[in-house]
């Protein structure tokens, strides 16, 4: 018995088929973006919610990235603090020694080169800005380069740093000064070498030979002043331990909510992708089928018929 296509029918396999096609379109996005929908429309209920994850992630990233970044830095800095430490320490057992001797053969050479690791130390460059200057980040903080510019300065002075320090946000609620600033670290130690620079090249200078007996007297009093800038330094180096500690905790707090928020995120946004695969196979026999019964229907016309 032969059967007439009616127009209910091509409407029928046509809405399958259109239908199929939306639904392979729909896993064919799922399968290429791993994602369930291409905007916020598309997550319907859970759109406000996702948004709201989404915000909070993007400013914890912040503070994850901020804190890296400030890790990185304070480490940069406590090698230098070391390698002012270092110097402040030597000098003065470069003094103690010629104490011990009673000689000053060499002792100024010696604290020249001490002064000029401190100076470096304190111009110490990360990523092509130095570390001790505040925010004058392109200018180097120590313009002096002997000891002599110590007693006879420069036109701008020995510090070239201005007085804003950086202050890094850890969190919504916690900033901490995390910069430091060469007049402050250095400042002292400077004092204590210029000391020394104005001795030798005054009445009771200079300090090249067997020691005097004014010459030793001021050495012993030099120990003291040393002392005292050293534990300055080692002070300084101790706060900027302290705040590598508490930039650490801050780190690894923010990366676990990082964590959290990714997986509450991806909970709402990313599709299963084996589930999306199979719907794609599904999707896609279904407009294969419903193409095929609709290109049956289009041979059983009543036109064809009646041909």
């Amino acid at each position: 018995m032969d059967r007439v296509t009616s127009f209910n029918s091509y409407s029928t396999v046509t809405s399958n088929l259109m239908a199929a096609e939306v639904q392979q379109s729909q896993a064919e996005q799922e399968v290429s973006t791993g994602k369930l929908a291409s905007n916020l429309e598309g997550f319907g209920a859970n759109a406000e919610a996702l948004t709201a994850a989404q915000s909070l992630l993007t400013q914890v990233n912040g503070y994850v990235q901020t804190a890296s970044t400030v890790t990185n830095t304070l480490n940069a800095q406590e090698a230098a603090l070391s390698q002012v430490a270092d110097a402040g320490s030597s000098a003065r057992q470069a003094i103690a020694q010629a104490l011990a001797t009673g000689s000053a053969q060499g002792l100024m050479q010696s604290l020249q080169s001490y002064f000029s690791q401190a100076a470096d130390g304190l111009n110490t460059q990360y990523n092509g800005q130095y570390l001790f200057a505040g925010s004058k980040v392109t200018t180097a903080p120590v313009a002096a380069q002997t000891l002599s510019d110590l007693t006879s300065p420069p036109p701008n002075g020995v510090f070239q740093n201005d007085q804003l320090a950086t202050t890094t946000q850890l969190n919504a609620s916690t900033s901490v000064q995390t910069g430091m600033l060469a007049s402050n670290v250095g400042g002292s130690l400077f004092s204590a070498f210029q000391s020394m620079e104005a001795f030798d090249q005054g009445a009771n200078g200079p300090l090249n030979g067997t020691l005097s007996q004014s010459q030793t007297t001021f050495l012993q009093g030099m120990l003291q002043q040393f002392d005292s800038a050293n534990q300055g330094v080692t002070d300084v180096q101790a706060q900027n331990g302290l705040l590598q500690n508490q930039v650490s905790d801050s780190l690894t707090t923010q990366q676990n909510r990082q964590t959290t928020l990714q997986n509450i995120v991806g909970s709402m946004s990313d599709a299963d992708m084996a589930k999306a695969a199979m719907q794609l196979s599904q999707a896609q026999t279904a407009v294969q089928a419903s193409a095929k019964i609709f290109s049956s229907l289009q041979n059983t016309s009543l036109l064809d018929y009646l041909k």
